[in-house]
């Protein structure tokens, strides 16, 4: 329970490093501030989850509402992260810190502008397959490349069968890198299961999404975060 507030501060952060990676921005400086009126904010106003209720989900200077990414990360971190405590061997205990962490601001980049970035996917694959060949993940160094290799492969397929069919594209760009990125941490088995999870999970969700909401079918909605969920599942379960 202890480490409950430093998992919220470090989801706090995931925050920072996905907003700015949208922005090609530092990650470091300047401090924490305001997305609509620039302020700088105070420790008070930065404490994960508890600033965001007290303020009412608005900014204290300019009063425009605060996404509700925020707090959705901060918890999603803070939940995750003491699952990885709860139940995965302390040995992996880093290698899955990384991987979740990824995985976290890919939501967070998705979910806000429907873009994946490749610092947090494809540029992190090599990591996946040096700590396998080191034993800090539980699979063999060939496990993790071939499991970037068919996490690329399979999503690469299904989008260019459904784009001849269609004339529509209908896999980004971001989802095969993010597979490939995850299949590195979790192998062939675990990529296929992030994949039939992660599509199921899209599945019933969007068709509610466009029923509740009166969305039409061309409505795009992001399946990156419905793969990293399914990623994290898959990890812990």
């Amino acid at each position: 329970i202890g480490l409950i507030p430093f998992f919220l501060a470090w989801g706090s952060f995931l925050n920072v490093v996905g907003y700015r990676i949208l922005r090609d921005q530092s990650i470091i400086l300047p401090g924490s501030y305001c997305p609509s009126c620039k302020h700088g904010l105070c420790w008070y106003d930065n404490i994960p989850l508890i600033s965001y209720f007290l303020l009412k989900g608005k900014c204290r200077y300019c009063k425009k509402p605060i996404s509700y990414l925020y707090p959705l990360i901060e918890f999603v971190t803070a939940a995750s992260f003491y699952a990885i405590v709860l139940w995965i061997d302390p040995y992996y205990w880093l290698a899955y810190f990384f991987f979740f962490s990824a995985l976290i601001v890919t939501i967070r980049t998705d979910l806000e502008q429907m873009l994946i970035s490749r610092y947090a996917t494809l540029l992190l694959i090599p990591f996946g397959w040096i700590l396998s060949a080191i034993d800090w993940l539980p699979l063999t160094l060939y496990e993790s490349v071939l499991g970037s290799i068919i996490g690329y492969g399979i999503l690469f397929c299904v989008g260019h069968i459904f784009t001849r069919i269609t004339g529509k594209v209908g896999m980004g760009q971001g989802d095969l890198e993010l597979l490939a990125f995850i299949g590195s941490f979790t192998g062939p088995a675990g990529c296929i299961m992030t994949l039939f999870i992660g599509s199921t999970l899209g599945a019933v969700i969007g068709i509610a999404y466009i029923s509740l909401f009166k969305q039409n079918r061309a409505t795009m909605i992001p399946f990156g975060p419905f793969l990293a969920l399914s990623a994290m599942t898959y990890s812990l379960f």
